[in-house]
């Protein structure tokens, strides 16, 4: 709801903004215009008639070809749209001045042939002229936005990192962990160095890797394997874990700890009373798409635990989400009295370019 009324007060604002905008621009050029005839009202109502097309030029400009082609790097498809869109609405203008303004309103002008450079040039100007304010302004509030948007990135990713650090290396984890090894090194268990190894990456991993930008899609699924697989060893056969993943991409690229919070959420989540419990974890990956599906049990105090499932460290994940790929991405999250299930889709593929 809150949402819905900012949108809509934002909406609000900019139709004010336009409008200002417009009613200002068509005093001053009234005002420009009638000077050397002093005839004041005719130049008005002649703004008044062009004015249509240079509201939807700046509104198509504005509103759709930054957005979707100067905003996203198309650079050169803006700059031909662009032209081709001032030379249309120029020759637009061409038309209600020779067929509606002079010949009702100025009959005394003698009318221009619709191609005449002069006068074409002319109108081109005009709609340099009323583009280019809203234009700077849209261009300012995109780079305030996007400087923003860094910030809150970089929040939240800082946020998301000593999360993962606290969960991870939480004084209980550590030692379960570090008590299995103790008794495989006992049993001479062979799995004793590859715990260590695990341990020993998990580490590096949080330390080194998570300050990076974006990591290679490998990397963050073998963070992951290592991280359930410590997790195996703390739980034993109480837990019943379940890990896959389905295909690859050698190429693609995700934020860090985008995955981790939802895994570490099931096993805070999935144990009963009496330390029983199961979580699925199943990950597919093809040229474009990332998709994680993650269920695990829900006993216990359901009230309570549906109430409690979703955490801060997943609003936090959501957050960079939005932040990090909007429109790219799909997260179901349903809850009934017995299990919680997670699905993320992430468009793994740039396709800006």
């Amino acid at each position: 709801m809150n949402i819905r009324n900012s949108n809509r007060q934002n909406k609000l604002l900019l139709i004010k903004m336009y409008s200002l905008y417009w009613l200002g621009y068509i005093l001053l050029f009234s005002v420009i215009q009638s000077i050397p005839t002093g005839d004041f009202i005719t130049v008005l109502r002649n703004e008044f008639y062009s004015l249509l097309p240079k509201i939807i030029f700046v509104t198509i400009v504005v509103e759709l070809m930054m957005p979707r082609l100067l905003f996203k790097k198309k650079y050169v498809v803006f700059a031909f749209g662009y032209i081709g869109m001032i030379l249309f609405f120029a020759f637009v203008q061409r038309i209600i001045d020779n067929y509606i303004i002079i010949r009702y309103y100025l009959t005394f002008w003698k009318a221009e042939s619709l191609f005449s450079v002069p006068v074409y040039l002319y109108n081109i100007s005009k709609l340099q002229f009323v583009v280019s304010i809203p234009v700077a302004c849209r261009l300012f509030y995109y780079l305030a936005e996007e400087k923003n948007k860094v910030q809150a990135i970089m929040s939240e990713k800082l946020q998301a990192e000593l999360s993962a650090l606290r969960n991870q290396f939480h004084p209980h984890f550590l030692f379960n962990v570090l008590n299995g090894l103790y008794s495989k090194i006992l049993n001479q268990s062979n799995d004793s160095a590859e715990i260590v190894l695990k341990i020993s990456d998990l580490l590096r991993f949080s330390l080194y890797e998570a300050d990076r930008k974006n990591i290679p899609l490998s990397s963050e699924i073998d963070h992951l394997t290592n991280y359930i697989a410590l997790q195996r060893l703390r739980f034993g056969h109480d837990l019943q874990i379940s890990f896959s993943v389905y295909g690859e991409n050698k190429d693609a690229v995700i934020e860090p700890f985008l995955i981790l919070p939802f895994i570490e959420n099931s096993y805070k989540h999935c144990l009963n009373e009496t330390n029983k419990g199961w979580i699925t974890i199943a990950i597919t990956v093809n040229e474009e798409w990332l998709v994680v599906k993650i269920e695990n049990s829900l006993s216990g105090n359901t009230d309570s635990k549906i109430k409690n499932a979703e955490g801060i460290g997943l609003a936090n994940v959501k957050r960079r989400l939005e932040l990090l790929y909007p429109h790219r991405h799909v997260l179901q999250i349903k809850r009934d009295d017995s299990s919680f299930f997670v699905s993320l889709k992430l468009k793994i593929k740039d396709d800006k370019n």
